[in-house]
């Protein structure tokens, strides 16, 4: 009897270190967890060609594309978008 218990013991450990654990989570996103995908809404200026928006308490400025002239900021206090994750600013939203 007592031989049973060790062998169906001993059965039960080598099907647990047979099967490892599957470290890679299914439906995360590295994107998704790190909340790095935020879209801020803000206002551009005209004068400086800048999108001012709020982010965690603190107000940043980042310059809108001054390359073309449909993608400056054309007047002040209009919408305005910053993509976190893809660093690309809209000022003609």
């Amino acid at each position: 009897m007592q031989i049973t218990k060790i062998s169906l013991f001993l059965f039960a450990a080598i099907a647990a270190v047979a099967n490892p654990i599957d470290a890679e989570s299914d439906g995360i996103v590295e994107r998704d967890v790190d909340a790095a995908d935020i879209t801020y809404t803000g206002q551009c200026f005209r004068k400086n060609n800048e999108c001012r928006y709020v982010a965690n308490g603190k107000t940043h400025y980042v310059k809108c594309p001054s390359k073309f002239a449909n993608k400056r900021c054309q007047m002040d206090k209009h919408k305005c978008t910053f993509d976190s994750y893809s660093r690309v600013v809209n000022c003609n939203a």
